[in-house]
């Protein structure tokens, strides 16, 4: 259901919005030639979500500080309260189990920063966060209780459609946490082949036993001959 803090309904409708080669691999670098430009951002901008999610590996490439963090202390901070440091239209969403990432500050291109983490981050880590006016989850003992951080997201940030942008693992972990609404899949005009490439979904545990099945939404032809294909997840 589409999150609404009002209502209590409060898990974010979750759609899994990436781009891959034929053969599901999803090295934007590989694919560069073959893509349009800007056709993935344009395109997610279509779906109307109010936060996007990436895991850790993905928001080190791209977003955080080079340095990781170093905790002084090591000292786990346990159980806590959702730390709002404000609230915004948009939300970018970075899962860290345990705080590894620096930030320079809340803003993402625009969109607030929510860190989303395990009890096991270390209390300097989250007053980092505080100081820097990052707001931040902690949800699960061990590692993130995906289903957990999603409630908590929508009931304190009013988050009603997330953009699901991971690497494969992440994507895969949502998927076998059965979070994942829909799928919206950019197919480029390409093979990549190479072993060991990540994909759409990876690191989906053997417990899963059969593939996910699908319901087609719709088809539509890009102009390098690419396809934006919408699957909704069949629920059990």
């Amino acid at each position: 259901m589409a999150a609404d803090g009002q209502s209590g309904q409060v898990k974010p409708y979750v759609i899994c919005h990436m781009l891959s080669s034929v053969d599901g691999r999803i090295d934007g670098e590989a694919l560069r030639t073959v893509m349009l430009s800007g056709d993935y951002e344009a395109t997610g901008a279509m779906l109307g979500g109010n936060a996007w999610i990436c895991g850790r590996t993905t928001m080190q490439q791209h977003f955080a500080e080079a340095e990781p963090f170093i905790s002084a202390t090591g000292k786990p901070a346990g159980p806590q309260s959702v730390h709002v440091a404000r609230r915004a239209e948009s939300y970018a969403i970075s899962v860290d189990t345990v705080g590894k990432l620096r930030w320079a500050g809340g803003d993402l291109d625009g969109d607030h920063l929510i860190c989303v983490l395990s009890e096991r981050v270390p209390e300097d880590y989250l007053s980092m966060l505080r100081e820097r006016r990052i707001s931040y989850v902690v949800a699960g003992a061990a590692s993130v209780d995906l289903a957990e951080a999603l409630d908590r997201l929508g009931e304190h940030f009013g988050i009603r459609t997330l953009l699901l942008e991971g690497g494969g693992h992440i994507n895969g972990a949502f998927l076998e946490a059965g979070l994942v609404d829909e799928v919206s899949l950019l197919l480029v005009p390409g093979i990549d082949g190479r072993p060991g490439i990540p994909t759409v979904f990876d690191g989906v545990s053997l417990k899963l036993g059969a593939a996910v099945p699908l319901k087609l939404k719709s088809v539509e032809r890009r102009a390098n001959d690419g396809l934006w294909i919408r699957y909704q997840v069949a629920q059990p």
